[in-house]
């Protein structure tokens, strides 16, 4: 009797991961693993691996890693990650601690387990097999694909489109044309959501010297008020200066922060279209789907319709939901995958590489 087959989709982000079943569950977990940094922490927590909102709440008694941090192990390559070898080895660990608790988090059933996991545009054969080793011990199968593909696969959204993908780490834009897009015509910028964050907290620190902000208040501040138009806005917190709780306007720190993106994703759009068949340039334009934690920043879409306003009729709109939409099309992707083709894939573990050329051309025949 053949075995049940679990299917999952997975969007393995820089600072959150989100996952989709099969079975109708669906989780979202920050991207960190934590461990004690001592035995009375180990005490206290009971545990010798942390995972989830937790990791934030006792992060003083832990040592935190972020696997996906600055691009380690995803997208740069990891001789330029600025990071030594014994902190990408414990990288590694924790990005394959990650996969099986999200997993894990899905009650799958006994049996195999397939699934598709997003990756940045540009991420290197060698990014993706590092992703495939942290997903080996919990998948039989498993399939490494483009972050904009997903969330466009999941909303039918495979021709005459530009999906722009903010994350935590990458900016990656994508352009659909009927078929899996060649790596030449996706770009990955090295920025995001973590860049926002680390801009706010300069330009706080800048304009108001005594007040005590962290990087994590910070990202809490843009992901509550987060803003890029010109409309009036008050984004009014309370920081402490000295340790006395005092109420500050950040509005203006905040817009310059949020801001700081948009020109480099204004003129990846123009470089990626100036490229593109003219033929079909008004149309991808007419038809642009930002996606992503930072796709929900205000004004986003607007401001960088204004911005390519001269290039004609522009026309950006947001996902319906941007912390599931690669999950769940990731999952769909999984699902429609011949059965023989996943069959194939568990034949080869754990030397499996969707990156290959022989697997994306399956995957391309099969898409």
């Amino acid at each position: 009797m053949q075995q049940p087959i679990t299917f999952i989709g997975m969007d393995l982000g820089t600072f959150k991961t989100s996952v989709a079943s099969a079975n109708g569950r669906r989780e979202v977990i920050p991207s960190a693993v934590g461990w004690p940094k001592d035995h009375v922490a180990r005490g206290m927590l009971g545990r010798d691996v942390i995972f989830g909102e937790e990791v934030w709440k006792q992060r003083l008694a832990l040592n935190v890693c972020r696997p996906f941090q600055k691009g380690a192990l995803k997208y740069i390559d990891q001789s330029d990650a600025g990071i030594s070898e014994e902190e990408l080895e414990k990288c590694r660990e924790a990005a394959q601690l990650l996969v099986k608790h999200a997993v894990d988090r899905t009650s799958p059933e006994e049996g195999a387990i397939y699934g598709v996991i997003g990756a940045p545009s540009r991420a290197t054969i060698m990014n993706k097999q590092v992703i495939m080793e942290a997903a080996k011990e919990t998948f039989d199968a498993v399939m490494v694909v483009a972050e904009p593909f997903t969330i466009a696969y999941g909303m039918n959204r495979l021709t005459n489109t530009v999906v722009i993908d903010i994350g935590a780490g990458t900016i990656d834009i994508c352009p659909m044309y009927g078929t899996y897009p060649k790596d030449e015509d996706q770009i990955t910028l090295p920025l995001g959501g973590d860049a926002i964050d680390e801009e706010f907290h300069r330009q706080v620190e800048d304009a108001y010297p005594n007040v005590q902000l962290s990087l994590n208040m910070a990202r809490e501040i843009k992901e509550k008020f987060g803003f890029v138009h010109d409309m009036e806005e008050q984004a009014l917190v309370t920081l402490p200066v000295a340790g006395k709780p005092t109420q500050i306007d950040v509005a203006d720190q905040l817009k310059a922060a949020c801001n700081s993106i948009v020109p480099s994703i204004v003129e990846a759009m123009c470089e990626l279209i100036s490229k593109f068949d003219p033929e079909f340039q008004q149309a991808l334009l007419s038809n642009v789907l930002l996606g992503g934690g930072g796709s929900q920043l205000k004004g986003l879409d607007r401001l960088i319709e204004d911005a390519l306003q001269s290039y004609g009729n522009v026309n950006v709109t947001k996902v319906y939901d941007s912390v599931f939409a690669g999950a769940t099309g990731a999952l769909k992707m999984a699902m429609g995958m011949p059965v023989d083709y996943w069959q194939q894939l568990a034949g080869d573990k754990p030397q499996a590489d969707a990156s290959s050329d022989e697997h994306d051309e399956e995957y391309r025949a099969a898409a």
